[in-house]
């Protein structure tokens, strides 16, 4: 038998690892019901929006965390120092820039990315704070903070003017037209989209097709918005070497392998991871 015993890891160590198996897990998710969400499944843009925001933000205050501990022997940040960031995904995103700056490994800041990224972000960081209650909130409430589906729908939107290739939205408009054509003197659409208008027949066959379309490209938003966070994240937990015989957190970037940033990749992937 062996006489090498377990190694006896601190308990940042063991927290931190389960935090990366709750990051990985809220990102793949995430991605995986954006990927499958359209106007007829409404709810998987619910559980997309909750995934990836628990997802973000714990990616980035793992980042915000363990830049604290090298900066402070290995101290980890107080419970107070930590709810002073609450959720904001937003001032998040903004520290974790300063933190890549200071350590060489830089992520693009907000006014470098375009309008749809960074209403993405704010997206996410009003639903983490605010937005996920507003069904709720609306029903007694005669001003509540906007609707993420409409927000998200105005993004859909977006992402299907600039993004997505004219030929492939003709073609899912060609095809319901053709259907419309035949079926429409028969048929009666009681539908509602994303913004709670009505559906026509023809939005109701091709809206599905087109949030198909358009969540490819907003995953593949996503990865990119992602895989220098990765990067920043790998950076500041190579910071664990030579800290002592035992680290104090884990490689927490190995909990993002998945995350490949590969465009002809990302447009075909439906599952994730």
């Amino acid at each position: 038998m062996s006489n090498l015993s377990m190694p006896k890891f601190p308990p940042s160590f063991l927290l931190l690892q389960q935090e990366g198996y709750l990051i990985s897990s809220s990102l793949t998710n995430g991605l995986t019901e954006l990927r499958s969400a359209h106007v007829h499944n409404k709810g998987a843009f619910y559980t997309s929006l909750f995934n990836l925001s628990v997802g973000f933000e714990r990616l980035l205050k793992a980042i915000v965390i363990i830049d604290h501990m090298l900066n402070h022997q290995l101290a980890v940040p107080t419970k107070k120092q930590l709810q002073v960031r609450g959720h904001n995904i937003v001032d998040l995103y903004d520290e974790c820039e300063r933190i890549g700056l200071n350590r060489n490994s830089p992520i693009l800041g907000r006014p470098q990315l375009d309008a749809i990224d960074n209403e993405f972000l704010q997206l996410l960081s009003d639903f983490a704070r605010v937005t996920r209650y507003h069904n709720l909130d609306a029903l007694s409430a005669s001003h509540t903070s906007p609707d993420p589906l409409v927000r998200l729908n105005q993004l859909i939107v977006a992402i299907l003017a600039q993004d997505v290739p004219k030929s492939q939205k003709d073609k899912i408009l060609k095809q319901a037209g053709i259907i419309v054509n035949q079926i429409d003197d028969i048929t009666f659409t009681l539908m509602h989209g994303l913004d709670q208008r009505p559906l026509s027949t023809s939005d109701a066959l091709s809206l599905p097709g087109l949030h198909e379309q358009s969540a490819r490209f907003a995953v593949l938003r996503i990865i990119k918005l992602l895989a220098p966070l990765r990067d920043l994240l790998a950076e500041v937990s190579h910071g664990a070497y030579g800290q002592g015989p035992v680290p104090a957190f884990p490689q927490m970037q190995e909990f993002l392998e998945w995350l490949w940033d590969d465009r002809q990749y990302v447009l075909r992937k439906r599952k994730w991871p």
